[in-house]
């Protein structure tokens, strides 16, 4: 059984002895990278993750420099494919969203660039050599920091936090946060309704609440018969409540079946599973986590549409048609 592993935000003073014997071991003797490469003079100047398990073992790390950097991802190799590197992105990711930072970016190497696009990086440029090894650079915008609030919203769209409790309203925004089932139910259509030529879901269960309403049903159909070449895909987790309880939009994708496409990715979900929409190359709306009816939206925000579309193929690409949904009667 795997020991559980927990990220913490390092210091490098105080952890530097652990710090320094995990990219000792993963760069420097596994991968021959210079010394005076690796001790770059940056490390006390940047923000520092290590990753323990629950008998005391240092057994990853990362940095974060103040550019918005990420770097130095090292797990020592008995630990590898379990998850840990994944889980220090994450945290390396959000110090960076919670100290300002609107991009971070990295220098994967290549042969990881799988790895970190389904973190939500989008490779640019050419790949490279550093230290002797072939990299790609790849980055992500970082969406506004998310802060369920304490009660409903009803102000202008905001801006970026300042902190937890205090926000800036910016007219100009077009960005959308949401608390509660209705105002989750309201983005929604407004994001579908802008939709003209393409739209992606995906929701563990294809939420009855939320896609399953007459009015969302409705206006797929329209979308989906309104031109040529419209394209809208879907991707479940589970199809037991589809099967048992029936599903309008499940019902619409059978007799519309050129037009609309419905897998089913074999995965359990958990309270860190995301539901998004994607409409054309611009529009997004997310719930964090799909347990939770709070979350935000943007219907002009082509980065953060690009990146949640990429997620979505990756998944479409391991994702099967059901014949369970193709043959499902409401």
């Amino acid at each position: 059984m795997a020991i559980p592993v927990h990220v913490i935000t390092a210091d490098w003073t105080l952890h530097r002895e652990s710090l320094q014997r995990i990219r000792e071991q993963v760069f420097i003797v596994e991968q021959n990278v210079p010394r005076e490469i690796e001790w770059d003079g940056e490390d006390e100047r940047s923000t520092h993750f290590l990753a323990v398990n629950e008998i005391g073992e240092s057994i990853g790390c990362a940095r974060l420099l103040p550019s918005g950097q990420i770097g130095r991802m090292a797990v020592l190799e008995r630990h590898r494919s379990t998850g840990i590197g994944a889980l220090l992105l994450d945290a390396a990711v959000q110090a960076a969203r919670q100290q300002g930072h609107e991009r971070v970016f990295l220098h994967a190497q290549s042969y990881a660039e799988t790895f970190y696009r389904k973190g939500g990086f989008l490779p640019y440029g050419d790949e490279f050599m550093e230290a002797g090894i072939a990299h790609i650079a790849m980055e992500m915008k970082l969406p506004l920091d998310f802060a369920p609030p304490e009660a409903p919203l009803d102000t202008r769209p905001q801006v970026r936090e300042e902190s937890a409790r205090a926000t800036l309203q910016n007219e100009a925004s077009s960005t959308r946060r949401f608390n509660g089932l209705n105002e989750s139910y309201d983005a929604l259509r407004e994001l579908i309704a802008s939709s003209k030529r393409r739209l992606l879901l995906l929701n563990p269960f294809l939420d009855h609440e939320l896609f399953d309403r007459e009015s969302v049903v409705e206006a797929i159909s329209a979308l989906a018969r309104s031109a040529p070449g419209v394209e809208i895909r879907i991707i479940v987790f589970d199809t037991k409540l589809l099967v048992e309880r029936g599903h309008r939009l499940v019902e619409l994708a059978r007799r519309l079946d050129e037009k609309i496409s419905i897998r089913v990715y074999r995965e359990m979900a958990n309270a860190e599973t995301s539901s998004f929409a994607c409409a054309d190359l611009d529009g997004y709306w997310l719930l964090p986590s799909y347990e939770k009816y709070d979350g935000i939206s943007d219907l002009a925000d082509p980065i953060n549409n690009r990146r949640l579309t990429e997620a979505f193929r990756t998944t479409w690409e391991k994702s099967r048609a059901s014949s369970e949904l193709r043959t499902l009667r409401i």
